[in-house]
């Protein structure tokens, strides 16, 4: 009786730290280190947990454009495999010669927007260029973000396959996003506001504490592979051409 009441009190021990504290069961949790792009000097680290449907995403940088708004989303697709550009990359995409990689030439690599990471409101790909709803850097670049929302099926099993990419540089320091140069999705905006910044794949999956609940007001339950507004035809189309060279690139293998 003893050794069967020792038994079951040590299975039930371990069945309390599989559970965790709030006694429901551990979430996955995804890894990402985002490295810079077009030379930006910003750098972050990434944290995603999904526990169902639920998702809470964690992320700390540096080296941001200071006192500036960053957009930042989820990209790719359940369906492709996608990467994050290179230095060598930016000869053969930069298709204006400008040396840089603007957000429609970098997004053949990294794909379509899945999630927009806003700090309120909606998160599908509807908010990609809802810049006065991204994070603002403070005043010595450094930017922090922490949200909880709803996401689709499709995206909550998809989160292995997909890069986080943020974006907004300040390419000629003047303080603010400027220049004659616009935006490739939306000529309202700078190249400046738009222009990717850094980027950086999730890794294998690991356990997470369990979300404890959702917050933040209204954030959207859908998500969606569609474009920004404005930008739509061009980022889908050079999004299709991205499959078209992965795929190229595989078979020279």
């Amino acid at each position: 009786m003893r050794i069967l009441r020792s038994t079951l009190v040590a299975a039930g021990a371990a069945t309390m730290m599989g559970l965790g504290a709030t006694g429901a069961a551990a979430a996955d949790g995804y890894n990402a280190t985002l490295d810079e792009i077009n030379d930006s000097g910003a750098e972050s680290t990434a944290m995603v947990t999904v526990d169902g449907t639920t998702v809470r995403v964690e992320i700390s940088g540096t080296g941001f454009a200071p006192n500036a708004p960053h957009a930042q989303h989820l990209h790719g697709a359940s369906d492709a495999d996608f990467t994050c550009p290179t230095p060598a990359d930016v000869e053969e995409l930069d298709e204006d010669g400008d040396g840089m990689l603007n957000t429609a030439e970098a997004a053949v690599m990294y794909g379509g927007v899945m999630v927009a990471l806003t700090t309120e409101g909606d998160t599908s790909g509807d908010s990609a260029l809802a810049v006065d709803r991204f994070p603002v850097a403070d005043a010595d670049g450094n930017l922090e973000y922490s949200r909880t929302f709803e996401v689709s099926q499709e995206v909550a099993d998809s989160l292995s396959n997909l890069h986080l990419v943020q974006h907004g540089i300040d390419l000629d320091g003047s303080g603010e996003y400027d220049g004659d140069a616009v935006s490739s999705l939306d000529d309202s905006l700078p190249l400046e506001a738009t222009i990717p910044a850094t980027c950086g794949a999730f890794g294998e999956s690991q356990s997470a504490a369990p979300i404890g609940g959702v917050q933040t007001g209204d954030a959207a339950a859908d998500t969606t592979t569609a474009i920004a507004a404005g930008g739509a035809a061009i980022l889908a189309g050079a999004v299709g051409a991205g499959v078209l060279i992965s795929g190229r690139r595989r078979a020279q293998r």
